[in-house]
C-alpha cells in the first residue's frame, strides 16, 4: 500500500468552543459546512471512460451490477416509500457513478454470521460481503477472495486512505496475508468498544438512592429495584440487572462492563507482562461468575434470561421491568420510543464500577477492527466495491459532506445504515460530542459545528425541551451533557484505564479452526455457572479449553506477539 500523509485524528478540535449560545438558535454562520458539493476531490463527474482513468469517484459509461449482502442491525429503520433495494444511497450511487446494488439477501444481526458460513461452505459468494476475522481466514484459505493490494493502490481517494490508515495501520496489518492486503478492514477507535452502566434514575430517585460508583454500589441497587417497588405500582415485577442469553457480545445488555468491574476480560487476549493469556479463562472471570450466580439466586435476574435474545430484553426494559444494564454508548437507541411514551422514564450512563473506591475499574477495548469487506474472486468489477467506500466516506464525512442526508436525518432515519460498504473516522463521534456538550452548556457557538454535529446538537436540545422522538433523546444520552461517549472518553482516553486485546493480527490457523468451538463451550459453562453456581464447574472448563486448542492458540498467540517486538 503506498503510503500519503496520515492524518491524526486530533482532539484539539474539541477546543474550538469559546463563546456561548447553549440551546438557542443554531445559526448558519460561516462556521457551518456548506454542503453544496464544489468541483474537487468529493463531486462525482463524468470520466467519460470506463475504468481507465483511475479516478476515485468517476462514474462508468455502462452500469455496473455488485451484489451485496446486509446485516439489519437493530433499529435501522425506511422513510416511508424507500427500502433496503431503494433508498437515498442506492439512488445516489447509481446516479453518480452508476452503480447498481443486488441484495443477495439480508437479515439480523443475530442470523447474520450463520447465513454468512452458508454462503462460505457453499460457495455462494456476492461481490462484496462483512465478514468477521475468522470468516476472512477461512475464506482467504479457501481461495474466494481477491488480492486488492493493487485494488486499493489504484482507486482509494486520499481522504478514504487517510481514514484507513488512521490507527497506525494495525487495522490494515489485520487484513494483511503473506504481505498482500485481502479485505477492507471496518476500522473503529478502539476506545468504541468500552462499555457504561445505564441506570435507570428515575427509580434511583423514587428510593432515595445515589449513582453507583462500585461494585457494592451497584448491587445494593441492583437489589433495591428488585424488592422496593421502584416503579411505585405495587407489583413485584421488577429486575436489578438486565442478562440476555449470550451474556455478551450485543453491546446491549453486555456483561463484558460487569466482568471488568471484577477486574476480568472475557472475549480479548491480555498481556501479563510475562505473557499473553486469554481473558476468558483467568481466576477473576470465577469471581465475576460467583457474584452473577449471587444475584439471579436472590432474583436479581430475569429467570428466563437463558432463553431471551437481546431484542426480547429491550421488550423488558421498555416495558419498565429492568433498572439497569451494561452496555455500548449507543444503547438508548434501543428503547428511544419507550421514553417518548413515558417521559419519566430515565437513564444515565456512567462508568463501570470499581472493586474499591480507591482504584477505578478498567475497560477492556477490543481490537480496532473485528469485522471486514471482502470482494469475491468472481467479482468482475472490484474498484467499484472501493470506489462505493471512497463516495460513502465523502458524503459522510468529507468536505462535500451532506449529513442531514447521508448520515442521519432530521427526523431521525439512521441512513448511514444504508450502504453496502461503510466505515467511518475512528475518533469523530467523541469529538462530536465534546462539540455539542460544549455548545449546549453555553461555553462555545453553534457554527463551531460542522454539519453532522449540528445535527445532533439540535436533535439533542429538542429533546431537552421535551421533544424525545426521532431518537432526539437517544441523541442527547449519546453526544449531550453527561451522555455516553462522554463518559467513555474522561473515564477510558488514558492508557492505564484501559486493557487492551494484545492481538490484533489475522486469526491463526489453529483459532479458525478452534476458537469458534472454545466460545461457544465458554459461553455454555458461564450460563450454567450463573444458573447453578457450581464454581469448580469453571476449574474444570479451563483444563478443557487448554487441552481443547486453548494451548495451542495461546503459544501461537505469544509467537506472534513476540515478533511484534
Amino acid at each position: 500500500m503506498k503510503k500519503r500523509r496520515l492524518t491524526s485524528l486530533v482532539m484539539a478540535l474539541t477546543m474550538m468552543a469559546v463563546l456561548v449560545t447553549g440551546c438557542g438558535d443554531s445559526g448558519t454562520g460561516d462556521g457551518v459546512r456548506n454542503t453544496t458539493p464544489e468541483t474537487g476531490q468529493g463531486q462525482v463527474q463524468d470520466t467519460g471512460e470506463e475504468g481507465n482513468s483511475a479516478d476515485p469517484f468517476g462514474r462508468y459509461d455502462e452500469p455496473v451490477e455488485i451484489s451485496a449482502v446486509k446485516n439489519l442491525g437493530a433499529g435501522i429503520e425506511f422513510p416511508e416509500g424507500d427500502s433496503l433495494e431503494d433508498n437515498v444511497w442506492t439512488r445516489y450511487l447509481e446516479e453518480t457513478m452508476n452503480i447498481r446494488i443486488n441484495w443477495k439477501w439480508s437479515t439480523n444481526t443475530e442470523q447474520y454470521a450463520q447465513k454468512v458460513n452458508i454462503a462460505i461452505t457453499s460457495d455462494d459468494i456476492p461481490d462484496v460481503m462483512q465478514v468477521s476475522a475468522s470468516q476472512l481466514k477461512m475464506m482467504y484459505d479457501n481461495g474466494q477472495i481477491m488480492d486488492i493490494t493493487e485494488v486499493m493502490d489504484t482507486w482509494l481517494a486520499p481522504y478514504t486512505e487517510d481514514v484507513l490508515n488512521s490507527d497506525g495501520g494495525i487495522a490494515m496489518q489485520a487484513a494483511t496475508f503473506d504481505g498482500r492486503l485481502y479485505a477492507i478492514p471496518k476500522i473503529g477507535s478502539p476506545l468504541m468498544t468500552a462499555k457504561v452502566l445505564w441506570v435507570r434514575t428515575d427509580w434511583l430517585d423514587n428510593l432515595g438512592l445515589e449513582l453507583p460508583e462500585t461494585v457494592e454500589d451497584m448491587r445494593n441497587i441492583a437489589e433495591a429495584f428488585t424488592t422496593q417497588d421502584p416503579d411505585g405500582n405495587g407489583v413485584d415485577d421488577t429486575y436489578g440487572l438486565a442478562l440476555y442469553k449470550d451474556l455478551y457480545g450485543s453491546g446491549f445488555a453486555d456483561l463484558t462492563g460487569f466482568f471488568n468491574a471484577y477486574n476480568a476480560y472475557p472475549g480479548i487476549w491480555v498481556d501479563k507482562g510475562e505473557e499473553v493469556v486469554w481473558g476468558g479463562i483467568q481466576p477473576e472471570v470465577k469471581e465475576a461468575l460467583a457474584a452473577l450466580n449471587e444475584m439471579y439466586e436472590a432474583g436479581q435476574i430475569d429467570p428466563e434470561f437463558g432463553v431471551k435474545d437481546a431484542n426480547k430484553v429491550n421488550e423488558d426494559v421498555s416495558a419498565g421491568r429492568i433498572g439497569m444494564l451494561f452496555g455500548d454508548f449507543w444503547d438508548m437507541a434501543w428503547i428511544n420510543d419507550a421514553k417518548v411514551n413515558d417521559p419519566t422514564f430515565e437513564w444515565v450512563p456512567v462508568a463501570i464500577p470499581s472493586l474499591d473506591a480507591e482504584t477505578p475499574a478498567k475497560a477492556q477495548l477490543s481490537a480496532s477492527t473485528t469485522d471486514f469487506y471482502v470482494i469475491s474472486t468472481d467479482c468482475e468489477h472490484p474498484e467499484a466495491v472501493v470506489k462505493m467506500l471512497n463516495l460513502q466516506l465523502e458524503k459522510s464525512y468529507g468536505e462535500t459532506a451532506e449529513p442531514q442526508t447521508f448520515n442521519i436525518t432530521p427526523d431521525g432515519f439512521g441512513t448511514y445504515q444504508y450502504p453496502a460498504v461503510a466505515i467511518e473516522p475512528p475518533m469523530k463521534n467523541f469529538t462530536a460530542a465534546q462539540k455539542v456538550t460544549a455548545v449546549i452548556n453555553g461555553e462555545a457557538e453553534a457554527d463551531t459545528l460542522n454539519d453532522e454535529e449540528l445535527n445532533y446538537y439540535e436533535m439533542a436540545c429538542k429533546s431537552l425541551e421535551g421533544d424525545h422522538k426521532d431518537n432526539n433523546w437517544h441523541q442527547l444520552k449519546m453526544y449531550g451533557p453527561g451522555g455516553a461517549l462522554n463518559v467513555i472518553y474522561d473515564e477510558y482516553w488514558t492508557p492505564e484505564n484501559v486493557v487492551n486485546d494484545a492481538y490484533y493480527a489475522a486469526p491463526t490457523e489453529t483459532m479458525t479452526e478452534k476458537l469458534p468451538t472454545l466460545n461457544k463451550q465458554q459461553l455454555q459453562d458461564y450460563t450454567t455457572i450463573i444458573l447453578e453456581g457450581n464454581l469448580d464447574a469453571f476449574d474444570e472448563f479451563v483444563t478443557n479449553w487448554n487441552k481443547l486448542g486453548g494451548e495451542e492458540i495461546t503459544q501461537e498467540v505469544n509467537d506472534w506477539y513476540t515478533s511484534q517486538k
